[in-house]
């Protein structure tokens, strides 16, 4: 997602989530998990926007842009795996047109990510990357985030307009989607593919919102079928219970929004558990 406030998907993680009990609540979901799911070895290559690279507010606010210091699902769900060896190309604010085209929004300003490709797209870098590696067994891609929220900022969040904006989003969406996803199934067709639907983190501020979604997520589910990927729930770790009471608490313990960062990316709890939905995806 974006990397600029709540239109971004980016602090330090230390605010209280990284506890005891969260640490032996992941440890019970990932024994559950790892009893079903079949080993895997070899390269784990780790593809998308703000989520993929680990993106925290209080980093940033701090001036903090090592990578190193940013953990993402991906560097979580490797440490449940540690036979794979990740390479993680995710940029914050790439869209699914900017990880074709190019012009990474994070490096813009000089900021490093865990995996340079100065030159290059997020795209022709993973393509490099999975011809000079034909052993890699694992791509996660969360892509679509961006555009979506650019539609949203365009609107105003005004849900009439984005509503009649949609379709146009959504024509866009599939025909990047499908060009993305056709070139890493043609560098690897053997790989385990899986794609993160996208999680809703205005449902706190912009009722209704929610619904808005469903057209995008059952075309990531379509797409999926259609590449012989599966698809890893985001929405479904991080709205839990939606159109409930309890979304908010889910999203304010899951989620920024409810900080005095007011952003929308992961906190520590967030990104384990889409850790989680990775997991349950390769069951």
């Amino acid at each position: 997602m974006d990397m600029l406030g709540r239109t971004g998907f980016c602090t330090r993680r230390s605010l209280g989530f990284a506890t005891l009990g969260v640490a032996l609540l992941l440890a019970v979901l990932v024994t559950a998990g790892s009893a079903a799911a079949a080993p895997m070895s070899g390269q784990y290559l780790s593809l998308g926007d703000s989520l993929a690279f680990g993106y925290q507010p209080n980093l940033v606010a701090a001036g903090d842009f090592n990578p190193a210091d940013y953990q993402s699902y991906a560097e979580d769900f490797a440490s449940m795996r540690p036979q794979l060896q990740l390479t993680n190309l995710g940029c914050p604010g790439e869209t699914t047109e900017s990880l074709i085209s190019g012009g990474c929004p994070w490096t813009l300003g000089g900021a490093p990510l865990h995996t340079n490709y100065p030159g290059e797209s997020q795209l022709q870098a993973a393509v490099g990357f999975l011809q000079a590696h034909p052993q890699t067994s694992l791509i996660t891609v969360d892509i679509g985030s961006n555009d979506l929220l650019n539609a949203l900022a365009a609107c105003n969040y005004d849900l009439s307009c984005i509503q009649a904006s949609l379709p146009a989003t959504l024509a866009q969406l599939l025909g990047n989607y499908a060009q993305i996803l056709t070139a890493l199934r043609t560098a690897a067709p053997q790989a385990q593919l899986v794609l993160f639907n996208l999680y809703n983190p205005l449902a706190v501020s912009v009722p209704g919102s929610d619904q808005l979604l469903t057209g995008v997520n059952t075309l990531i589910d379509n797409l999926a079928s259609a590449y012989g990927a599966q698809v890893a729930d985001a929405f479904g770790v991080m709205n839990h219970a939606a159109g409930s009471p309890a979304e908010r608490a889910f999203l304010c313990s899951r989620t920024w929004e409810c900080s005095s960062y007011q952003n929308i990316h992961p906190t520590d709890l967030g990104y384990q558990q889409l850790a989680v939905a990775l997991l349950h995806a390769l069951k």
